[in-house]
């Protein structure tokens, strides 16, 4: 329905011109309710003696107390507790006053819509009232009880709007009566914000309908424009919001978004919806609402519909551009006609429509970026997921979804913005924005879901890739992670349990810093390890600085136990970084790991165990010393064990496990024997000795909890945590001095035994010592004539 013309921007202003002609002031709203630091926009409509509304007129605002409210050009600024009259005046006329009641905000306080949520938990309000008061809220109508009122919902948009047209056949007519000006333009005389006197026509066939009138409106662009942008002339300084709007969209939006990035024209509004002056797009600057936009489509049209745009005037410029380019694409995501309602693709309406912001403006505009942290902070939530309470700041109210923008930047900046496009065409046939994303993107979510969970962690190393949230859109702010210190802070052993649960479409991130160098042996246990095997889509990835201040990146997925060794220069891990992501799409599920998985570390040696050995033999009837063996030595790891890519066959499924199994000596060993066994004596040395290769071993026990298809393996590890043996043997040929009556010299033997830590019975290790608490690993052992004593302390490779 067409409706009567209303004037161009081309026709000539003169402001205060039609001062003269002022008969009668009105002043909307009537009334109003604030809080200390509120700001609140008025306006003044001037009719003539013939009651015809006056477009140049120059108002005079006044107020009689500015330490409550002061007032310039009908924009009031809440101060103090009080009340203010506030009054316009222009050719010598004057407006009656509007009230404004101003009331110091409480310390803590929630939304509108939180306070009337609790109500109706309490059986106080109907369903019917819960809506009316919902669209009050958001509208700043000062119907609202106060005891509703409550601080800026700081979300992007509302809801409120869209239930109305869901829930509207089956709303009492007096329901329907007092919401039925927010469902039509506001430049149409039926609406919200006509002049005094002309909203609120009530209904037509059963629906809101328009009225021949755009009073107190007009568009700032010329003809030719793609899009009229509107502004009420009652206001002022909102024509000039409307022409930056108008150039904007002209400009910059719409060019990018449909010339350059082929998105389809929105719809005309050629069919029964309200069609001011033209079948064009309409965007109404309107005031004292509580959100940034708003896209409002036709009644019974849940698929496809044309659909006109709200933007709240009092945001500033950048605001106000950024704002038009997410509602446009609101307005072009309502040209496609999908496959089932359009409401019902949730998510993704404002993950893309927050994207637009950056398709569009890049870094010279961010927008998008005060919601990043909605998304940011709760990794661990699915990618649809839209709950409140996960944003910070003055966007406190939004939903999670608006920062889910960093999805379709990633897809965008990755596989080219045509995909983004692509992907909001699929939904004409298929029935969510996942399937439609994993349609399109090549690799669908397995392949990508893991890469973009590894660029969320937005700093070191991620961050001065080309590829990276910090490049493409110099976002600063990281996800969040769960972060803990890697240092056993004195403990001989620390173990940190990460969830066992990981919701699909979504990832949790841990942190880990270590600066202890007795923090020497890690592993961490992959609790996801059976369920990737039996086929579902998880990934896990690690990122860690090594001992140079390199960031070594590994994919953990397939290994059951992961080990760093940080004794070793290669291995020693100052930062660690575990990305967990489950790319399963299936709605509200989520994979269980087989156990927790864990983070485990502790003191023991794992490059080099470096100390003395000292053995003394002294048999039944010998006097004198004995023979005796002091050993200078060093168990090392084999150079193969301790490279990064080390597997150990002996540990299928594992990276950098097992080495500890053999430990091989290297060092020098004095001997030298004095000792009598009547009639004879014996004596040698003291002499060195370089201790042979494969002359000993020494093995340790530091993860019990491994497993091995190796039967001797296993049995090992059936022993204690913290549990080692060891050995030593040299045979050096020995010829020994002997003296006495009837004794044969000289006597050879070889130095024998340096070092046994403990008995073994039927290849078994019977009470095998286990490493102290401080990490030194110190014991002594007798038997058969043979006492050994050691004391060795793990090393650090420089």
């Amino acid at each position: 329905m067409a409706l009567a013309a209303c004037s161009d921007s081309n026709d000539g202003d003169d402001p205060g011109s039609d001062n003269a002609k002022v008969d009668r002031i009105v002043v909307t709203p009537e009334q109003s309710f604030l809080w200390t630091g509120e700001q609140f926009t008025l306006a003044a409509f001037a009719y003539d003696r013939d009651g015809a509304l006056l477009k140049n007129v120059t108002f005079t605002w006044s107020g009689t107390d500015s330490k409550v409210a002061s007032v310039e050009d009908g924009h009031v600024r809440a101060a103090s507790s009080g009340v203010s009259l506030v009054t316009a005046s222009a050719g010598g006329v004057t407006s009656s006053p509007v009230v404004m009641m101003v009331v110091d905000a409480p310390e803590s306080m929630s939304t509108s819509d939180e306070y009337i949520a609790q109500a109706a938990e309490l059986g106080l309000l109907t369903p019917a009232e819960v809506l009316t008061y919902r669209v009050y809220a958001a509208f700043s109508d000062p119907r609202l009880p106060v005891q509703y009122k409550g601080r800026a919902s700081g979300g992007f948009d509302t809801d409120a709007l869209q239930d109305i047209i869901d829930q509207y056949d089956t709303l009492p007519a007096e329901t329907k009566a007092a919401l039925d000006p927010y469902l039509v333009p506001p430049a149409d005389g039926a609406s919200w914000l006509a002049p005094p006197g002309g909203g609120g026509q009530g209904l037509g066939n059963g629906r809101p309908t328009c009225k021949a009138s755009t009073d107190g409106w007009d568009f700032v662009n010329s003809t030719q424009a793609k899009v009229n942008v509107w502004y009420q002339f009652t206001v002022p300084g909102q024509k000039e919001k409307a022409a930056l709007v108008s150039e904007a969209i002209e400009k910059d939006i719409w060019p990018k978004l449909i010339d350059v990035l082929g998105f389809p024209e929105p719809l005309p509004d050629t069919g029964g919806g309200c069609s001011l002056n033209s079948p064009k797009l309409d965007v109404f600057l309107v005031r004292n609402v509580d959100f940034r936009g708003l896209t409002v489509p036709e009644f019974g049209a849940p698929y496809q519909s044309s659909v006109f745009i709200m933007v709240n005037e009092s945001l500033p410029p950048d605001e106000l551009k950024a704002s038009a380019a997410h509602e446009l694409m609101h307005a072009i995501h309502w040209a496609y006609r999908t496959k089932s309602f359009q409401m019902s693709y949730g998510w993704i309406r404002d993950a893309v429509a927050n994207w637009a912001i950056d398709a569009v403006y890049g870094k010279s505009i961010q927008l998008e970026q005060d919601f990043a942290n909605c998304y940011l902070s709760t990794p661990d939530l699915p990618l649809q997921d839209r709950s409140k309470g996960h944003c910070t700041g003055s966007n406190a109210g939004a939903e999670r979804d608006y920062g889910a923008y960093l999805w379709f930047q990633y897809v965008a900046n990755t596989l080219g913005p045509s995909t983004v496009k692509s992907i909001l065409s699929a939904t004409q046939s298929v029935d969510t924005g996942v399937e439609a994303i994993d349609n399109v993107v090549p690799g669908g979510f397995q392949k990508h879901w893991p890469l973009f969970g590894k660029m969320l962690w937005n700093q070191a190393p991620v961050d001065s890739k080309p590829a990276s949230f910090s490049t493409w859109d110099s976002l600063k702010e990281p996800v969040k992670s769960v972060d803990a210190h890697g240092d056993l802070a004195g403990a001989a052993e620390k173990k940190e349990e990460l969830e066992s649960e990981l919701k699909n479409l979504s990832h949790r991130v841990y942190y880990f810093d270590f600066k202890d160098p007795a923090t020497r042996s890690v592993l961490f246990y992959n609790g996801f390890f059976e369920p990737k095997k039996a086929g579902k889509h998880l990934k896990v990835q690690a990122m860690w600085m090594d001992g140079a201040g390199t960031w070594q990146e590994e994919d953990w997925s397939d290994y059951e136990f992961v080990g760093l060794c940080r004794d070793i220069k290669d291995q020693r891990a100052q930062h660690l970084v575990i990305i967990l992501s489950n790319a399963e799409t299936e709605p509200g599920g989520s994979v269980t790991a087989t156990r927790a998985p864990y983070l485990k570390r502790n003191n023991i040696g794992c490059w080099k165990i470096q100390g003395t050995a000292t053995v003394v033999e002294k048999q039944a009837g010998w006097t004198g010393l004995g023979r005796k063996g002091v050993s200078t030595v060093s168990y090392e790891v084999d150079a193969s064990g301790a490279a990064l890519n080390f597997k150990s066959p002996l540990f299928p499924d594992t990276l950098r496990v097992g080495a500890n199994l053999l430990m091989s000596p290297s060092g020098s060993f004095s001997f030298e024997v004095s000792y009598g066994d009547s009639p004879c004596s014996y004596s040698f040395g003291p002499a060195n000795f370089v201790i042979a290769p494969l002359s000993g071993f020494l093995k340790t026990n530091p993860f019990p909890e491994l497993h091995s298809p190796d039967d001797a393996v296993t049995g090992w590890l059936k022993q204690s945590g913290r549990a080692y043996v060891g050995g030593l043997v040299d045979n050096s040929s020995v010829s020994e001095v002997v003296t006495g009556k009837d004794c044969q010299s000289p006597h050879f033997s070889v130095t024998g035994g340096l070092l046994v830590t403990n008995d073994v019975n039927n290849e078994v290790d019977v009470n095998p010592p286990t490493v102290l608490p401080d990490g030194r690993f110190v014991k002594s052992f007798s038997a058969s004539g043979f006492t050994f004593d050691w004391s060795f302390t793990p090393q650090a490779q420089p």
